[in-house]
């Protein structure tokens, strides 16, 4: 069986080593997690320009279309207010809702961020190790769970087209959403745009407390 994952790594300025490692490690040539599965890899690297807003960015077909995204935290916290402020781990739950099968790493240089699939950067200096070696530890086990989650996802939608049971209409939503669809879904703009307007409230309030 031959699977297809599209892993996009987004951020203002990319960071090479990132995504040379990516390259290096995970484009070369299928992987293989079980018997007869090979998963071919396909790495878009999406450079946001400052210019850019997070509506720009949902709407960007290789968003829409991705398996895995890799975003950078501070991605767009130095905008304007007006232009969507949020960061990396706000931008993963609003993917959520929108793309509820997208499996979402975040991206970050502050050790002080913590939670679920949060992948420091490389730090360089003089620590032991190679970039390559430090991603083998700390990215390669979060990516290759999301691959294969991912993967996972694709095979039940597979079987969900045989099962007559269940309604064409539902089955169509659920194979759109994994396979990458070219709308929002159920959610506008303006509930994307109340959302932004609910976290800066929130963060403003968690700033004065």
């Amino acid at each position: 069986m031959n699977t297809e994952i599209k892993i996009v790594y987004i951020d203002d300025i990319s960071d090479e080593q990132i995504s040379q490692y990516l390259d290096e490690i995970y484009s070369k040539e299928p992987l293989i997690f079980q018997e007869n599965q090979n998963v071919n890899i396909i790495k878009h690297t999406l450079e946001v320009p400052f210019t850019h807003n997070y509506k720009e960015t949902l709407n960007d077909v290789r968003v829409k279309s991705a398996n895995v995204i890799l975003v950078d935290n501070h991605l767009f916290e130095e905008q304007a207010s007006d232009g969507g402020k949020f960061s990396g781990k706000q931008f993963k739950i609003i993917l959520r809702k929108i793309l509820p099968f997208v499996e979402v790493l975040i991206i970050t240089q502050d050790t002080s961020l913590k939670g679920e699939n949060i992948i420091y950067k490389y730090p360089g200096g003089n620590i032991p190790e190679t970039y390559t070696d430090y991603y083998n530890r700390n990215l390669a086990p979060a990516l290759d769970k999301a691959i294969q989650e991912n993967c996972y996802y694709q095979e039940l939608a597979e079987e969900l087209q045989q099962n007559t049971e269940i309604e064409r209409f539902l089955i169509e939503k659920v194979l759109q959403s994994v396979h990458g669809d070219d709308s929002y879904d159920d959610l506008s703009k303006q509930d994307i745009d109340v959302l932004i307007q609910n976290f800066n409230e929130l963060k403003e309030k968690l700033t004065h407390e």
